[in-house]
């Protein structure tokens, strides 16, 4: 029998045998003497990237931001990842199968290292994967991860993982970047030293200001990376991150400020990648406080005019989002529930009546960090002011957000987010419940959402599967796990002597950082 292996992220299906054959067809097996021969040949000045901030922590399994992730896609690798093309690709494994609907094999490259020298083994990814679901550990994916029933080190390069039920958006998870495989033996020594196999080494850094990578010439893919070492510079401020790739002073730059979009899409020495890659959303603490009262999140959700958003930060780069964020293009896209929140002021102002809520002080919790952010919590604030609440505005810095959001100290807060492995199982981590996460609203246990969700990944048969997430958008609708408010477009700017940069498509974008390997200047 053969097995098919879903590519969510592409929406195509391939057969067991075609990701064998796919696998062994990319020729990625050569000895590092080969790769040495080509890997430095583009010269050595350091390929510099303009970050929008200085990366909260390179944890290998935490998510904590498009910075962090961007860095950390150099300096780790895991079984799969997501290609330019959006679809799965083999990574520190050079093939993978189905055996059955829960089990999956993987075969390890015989030629993957770890940056102290130390060969990747089977030990070495049931030790990562156990890390991720061990008591402590504050990985993305640990809640995702209680689906793993065992991992198995058949032999030095063979893993086997067995799963408690079969789960469509396991495999997209493993390409996630969070789903890193780290060197049991160095850990073991130092726990705060993880160290990885990806393309780049950390050679050293300067807190809130720079991150520098070097090369890692045992880097398993022949050829690559091809640039001699990478520096991240931290420009936190929109201006003065477009005035450095102006200047000669960067190469690429993130979060390209839509203000300059149009000026850098016609500047002849550079060129942009853009794509409506992700969403603005509001997150609650409904543990306690005005907010626990799913009448008042519900509130919020009507009260704001989300036009005013996409005109006012983003301008006009985006549109408006009033449902769960999932993809008009996904077969489990549910047109009829594809608008939870349409912007009604009179009903807001009554359900602040009936929660006893009008006219209550709240406190939003955002950024200054990020000027999208600042303006969408400002628009937030005047258009809650006319349906009786009112705002006021916290704005720290992003790690401070960061820390405030994980830590549960704020009532409401603005958050941005994205697709992580192009299935809706992605919305688990967003309007599921779990440990206080800044990604996530606090306090959502016991509203059925949490087993909508279960149902709904296990499910096999694809329409029993559309008709969960329909009933899952109805539930949203009354307890507002989250309030989404709009799709931004999102953009790199590169210099013209920046050569074979191909971010990823649609919202797998903010894991761009992982395509950077095959960039070079020339």
């Amino acid at each position: 029998m053969v097995h098919r292996i879903e590519n969510r992220a592409s929406g195509r299906a391939q057969t067991r045998r075609a990701v064998i054959v796919g696998a062994g067809a990319c020729g990625l097996a050569f000895t590092a003497d080969r790769w040495a021969s080509r890997a430095f040949a583009q010269g050595t000045r350091p390929l510099t990237y303009a970050l929008s901030t200085y990366p909260p922590n390179l944890r290998p399994f935490d998510f904590s931001g498009a910075a962090s992730q961007v860095v950390k896609a150099l300096m780790h690798r895991g079984l799969l990842i997501f290609g330019a093309d959006g679809k799965i690709h083999p990574e520190v494994a050079e093939s993978w199968e189905l055996s059955d609907p829960k089990t999956y094999v993987f075969k390890l490259r015989e030629n993957a290292f770890f940056h102290n020298g130390e060969p990747v083994t089977a030990e070495d990814v049931k030790f990562s994967l156990d890390q991720i679901v061990s008591p402590g550990s504050t990985a993305f994916f640990k809640q995702d991860f209680q689906i793993v029933e065992k991992v198995e080190a058949t032999s030095a390069k063979i893993v086997t993982i067995t799963l408690k039920q079969p789960t469509a958006s396991f495999a997209p998870m493993l390409a996630n970047g969070c789903s890193s495989i780290i060197s049991a033996k160095a850990a073991i020594a130092n726990p705060n030293r993880p160290v990885g196999c990806g393309p780049f080494i950390l050679q050293n850094s300067e807190n809130g200001v720079s991150i520098s990578l070097k090369a890692n010439k045992t880097f398993y893919k022949a050829g690559l990376p091809r640039s001699d070492a990478v520096r991240f510079v931290v420009y936190a401020d929109d201006s003065l991150r477009v005035s450095a790739l102006e200047a000669g002073d960067v190469d690429i730059i993130e979060y390209v400020p839509w203000q300059s979009m149009k000026s850098l899409a016609n500047n002849p020495n550079m060129s942009m990648q853009s794509a409506l890659a992700a969403y603005m959303y509001i997150v609650f603490n409904a543990s306690a406080g005005p907010f626990k009262d799913a009448r008042v999140r519900r509130a919020v959700a009507l009260g704001i005019r989300r036009d005013d958003i996409v005109k006012a930060a983003f301008l006009g780069y985006g549109e408006p989002l009033d449902g769960l964020p999932i993809s008009p293009d996904s077969p489990f896209y549910d047109k009829a529930s594809a608008h939870l929140w349409r912007y009604d002021p009179d009903r807001a102002r009554s359900l602040l009546k009936e929660a006893s809520a009008s006219n209550i002080p709240v406190t939003l919790l955002s950024t200054a960090t990020y000027g999208m952010h600042k303006d969408t919590a400002e628009v937030i604030q005047q258009n809650l002011a006319e349906i009786g609440m009112q705002v006021e505005l916290n704005l720290p810095e992003w790690g401070v957000r960061v820390a405030l959001g994980n830590q549960g100290k704020y009532q409401f807060a603005i958050n941005g987010g994205g697709g992580l492995f192009g299935d809706p199982d992605e919305l688990t981590p967003f309007v599921g419940s779990g440990s206080p996460s800044y990604q996530r609203s606090l306090g959502m246990e016991g509203k059925g959402i949490d087993d909508l969700l279960a149902k709904a990944r296990h499910e096999i048969d694809e329409v029993k599967r559309r008709a969960d997430y329909a009933d899952l958008s109805r539930l949203c609708a009354e307890e507002v796990p989250i309030c989404t408010l709009n799709y931004r477009t999102q953009a790199f700017a590169l210099r013209n002597n920046v050569k074979d940069f191909q971010s990823l498509p649609g919202f797998l974008m903010i894991f761009s950082g992982s395509a950077l390997d095959t960039a070079y200047l020339a």
